[in-house]
């Protein structure tokens, strides 16, 4: 593992309670400035996650948390109906279940380092080892990996292919706690601790398929990136939902690209008995082109068998059964 790729992570869960702690008696935050004052709005709904958890309501009053167009939202202290009595008791002006005027409560002055600040900064630093040079040999093996989760409990699994017969090899599983949340964009922060241990399975010459995407990204650097680079192995990202670019449709009724802007960024893929498509990028270390064909090859059901295999197996564990 790259050193320093994920060490020292903030304890998001305890931030997010320091924060909301300063907010004063007849004043009110929003779930989006909370966010903010973690580093990035898109923590929005995990600020209402964090909410709905806070067990220590006299420190952490999380009953002046309300929604950026002034509607209540709920209240781990009794619901709805008990926030609203709480924040009359304030002085806070309330219409039905409606803050009147919230910008004169509003509240944004907090004492914040500002965390999820420093980690997108560490990704730009990690990007800056991002390869697309393509693979010169082709690779003996294919490995899937894919994470499920029963609460923050994780059960992580990787599924080895080898290359030309399409045989499976091996199957590995590790568990543990997932101690960073789950932050859309920052994914991989709570995912490379967890599959650290299956790393050191993945033999020489192996290409890894991961359950996201690559650069196919908003920031150009999804979870398939962060893995290939902090792990210095050549990946693949396969996501079943599109979150950036356009689909140009081209000659292959299976296979078209994905642009963003002018340029190609990855490839939508369409199985032969499935509509729906799957978006496959360049992760790390090999060619977009590359990273199609591989995703292709152990396309026989929607998703890649290495994927698709490694997420059954690790549902398995989850649900604590096994499969052959």
């Amino acid at each position: 593992m790259r050193e320093g790729a994920v060490g020292n992570l903030p304890d998001l869960w305890s931030e997010t309670y320091d924060i909301v702690a300063q907010v004063p008696l007849g004043r009110l935050t929003t779930y989006g400035a909370v966010a903010e004052a973690l580093g990035d709005i898109i923590a929005s709904r995990f600020v209402g996650l964090a909410m709905s958890r806070n067990d220590d309501i006299v420190r952490v009053p999380c009953r002046r948390v309300v929604q950026s167009d002034g509607k209540i939202g709920g209240y781990t202290g009794g619901g709805s109906v008990k926030k609203i009595k709480l924040l009359r008791s304030e002085g806070i002006e309330i219409c039905g279940s409606r803050i009147i005027g919230l910008e004169r409560y509003m509240f944004r002055d907090f004492e914040t380092s500002h965390p999820l600040r420093a980690l997108r900064r560490k990704q730009v630093l990690l990007k800056k080892h991002l390869s697309l040079n393509p693979i010169q040999a082709t690779p003996n093996r294919v490995a899937g990996i894919d994470v499920a989760y029963s609460g923050d409990h994780a059960y992580a699994a990787m599924v080895t292919f080898d290359y030309e017969s399409g045989e499976e090899l091996d199957r590995v599983v590790v568990e543990g706690e997932a101690e960073f949340p789950y932050v859309p964009s920052y994914l991989a922060f709570r995912e490379i601790p967890v599959i650290a241990p299956l790393m050191r399975h993945v033999a020489k010459d192996t290409v890894v398929i991961c359950d996201g995407n690559g650069i196919l990204h908003p920031e150009g650097f999804g979870i398939a990136s962060q893995v290939g680079v902090v792990f210095d192995v050549p990946s693949v990202g396969v996501a079943k939902k599109l979150l950036c670019g356009r689909v140009v449709r081209t000659s292959s009724e299976r296979i078209s690209q994905v642009r963003v802007g002018t340029r190609i960024m990855g490839h939508a893929l369409q199985g032969e008995r499935n509509n729906n498509p799957i978006y496959v990028s360049a992760g790390h270390g090999l060619s977009p082109e590359q990273a199609t064909a591989i995703a292709s090859r152990f396309l026989k059901h929607r998703i890649p068998e290495p994927t698709r295999i490694a997420h059954i197996v690790a549902e398995a564990a989850r649900k604590g059964t096994s499969h052959k």
